[in-house]
């Protein structure tokens, strides 16, 4: 009989003992929903409400000094990382580039605040063709993206060094892959002419734009690399998506062009079958010099 009550009490501190196991299991596993929750809630917002639309573009040419001082939030590098909130997407900014300084420091000024007020982890990336041979942008983005890369960046936005956009609401972001950005430009009047069209400014992820093998390495001076992406699009099956009219506008800033490329008619004759042997696939390049800036980091780039 002892020894059956006390097998009768050994159970029921069996059960007392599973029951609080239990109960602990439980209000840890709702601890961490909650917190869970509150992680998510702590995302920064798709759209801040500090956001302001329609901007006044600053278009004077102001120095280094200037902005470094204006933009405070900035560490060397041109890089940001908001505190207040878990940035949804961590953002390069690509800017192909050569001797156009009123041009790159006309679009820092306006382009650092816009990003910051979209509460999106950044760096902007100056790509610098440091030789005098035929201007390659394809290529500068094609080493850029992959030395942002390296980065661990979720989202890689190429940006033409002219266009500065008009509305904050252009989300700097990969909503969708890929986003083509700068649908609106003042100098065509704000009218898109192609749908195939992906030049200017436009937001890819990783996945989507090493299945296109990236940009071709290939043309040189003006003209007939975008053409040739839009191709590359297209013969992968994938859509480009776009925000509307009113909201996606850019102004591009007046320049001199540089030399036509003569022979881009002829080169995007074989677009589609050529992509995947001219791109990231073919890139070769030494490993660049890097130099790290307040305001940019910049990636020196013989072609």
């Amino acid at each position: 009989m002892q020894i059956f009550s006390i097998s009768k009490m050994s159970e029921r501190k069996y059960r007392v003992g599973y029951k609080v196991i239990l109960i602990a299991c439980l209000l840890v596993i709702t601890l961490e929903c909650i917190y869970d929750f509150k992680e998510d809630g702590r995302k920064c917002p798709i759209y801040n409400p500090t956001l302001e639309g329609t901007l006044n573009l600053q278009l004077d040419s102001v120095s280094y000094d200037e902005m470094i001082s204006n933009f405070s939030w900035l560490i060397n590098g041109g890089h940001y990382m908001p505190t207040e909130c878990k940035p949804r997407e961590s953002v390069a900014i690509i800017i192909p580039f050569r001797g156009r300084e009123e041009h790159l420091r006309i679009l820092l000024n306006n382009l650092h605040p816009v990003l910051y007020r979209q509460q999106l982890e950044y760096t902007v990336y100056i790509v610098e063709q440091v030789d005098t041979k035929p201007f390659n942008k394809g290529y500068l983005y094609n080493v850029g993206y992959m030395k942002a890369k390296e980065n661990q960046h979720t989202c890689f936005v190429f940006h033409d060094v002219d266009l500065i956009p008009e509305n904050d609401h252009i989300l700097y972001g990969c909503m969708k892959s890929p986003m083509h950005l700068s649908r609106a430009i003042d100098k065509f009047h704000y009218i898109l002419s192609d749908l195939k069209l992906i030049g200017g400014v436009s937001a890819w992820k990783a996945k989507e734009f090493e299945k296109v093998n990236g940009w071709s390495n290939m043309f040189k001076n003006w003209g007939g690399e975008d053409d040739d992406m839009s191709y590359r699009i297209a013969a992968n099956g994938l859509s480009i998506f776009r925000y509307p009219n009113s909201i996606a506008k850019y102004k591009m800033l007046k320049h001199k062009r540089t030399p036509v490329n003569t022979a881009r008619h002829r080169m995007l004759e074989n677009s589609a079958p050529r992509f995947k042997h001219d791109g990231l696939s073919t890139l070769i390049f030494n490993p660049p010099r890097i130099e790290k800036h307040h305001l940019f980091t910049k990636i020196l780039v013989p072609t």
